[in-house]
């Protein structure tokens, strides 16, 4: 079932193919999750879990854009090259949570 407030699922097909060229190689190319999540903010995104699954959001409005499927991507891959991510649930929200540069208790910021 689709997800209305998916913007990945309101776009055409043009839109859809620059967001993948565009923020593929930025996970590709990616180092540690610091460095992904940094350079995913200054794209003007973040990472986070929406129902359980890790997706691109809107830096200042929350949004899901698109989650790893979309570009093609697996989470499973990620963890393997990366490591595990540091993730804080969000208070009453199901399953979403959001990740951090650092540990919480460290000073620890969602990026």
């Amino acid at each position: 079932m689709s997800n209305p407030n998916n913007l990945a699922n309101q776009l055409d097909c043009e839109t859809a193919a620059l967001l993948r060229a565009v923020i593929r190689p930025v996970f590709e190319g990616a180092s540690s999750w610091t460095t992904l999540m940094d350079t995913l903010r200054v794209k003007g995104y973040r990472l986070a879990f929406r129902e359980g699954r890790l997706c691109i959001t809107d830096r200042t409005t929350g949004d899901r854009v698109c989650g790893l499927r979309f570009l093609g991507l697996d989470l499973r891959d990620l963890v393997g090259r990366l490591g595990r991510p540091i993730v804080v649930a969000r208070p009453g929200a199901g399953a979403d949570g959001d990740l951090l540069i650092t540990r919480p208790g460290m000073n620890a910021k969602p990026v």
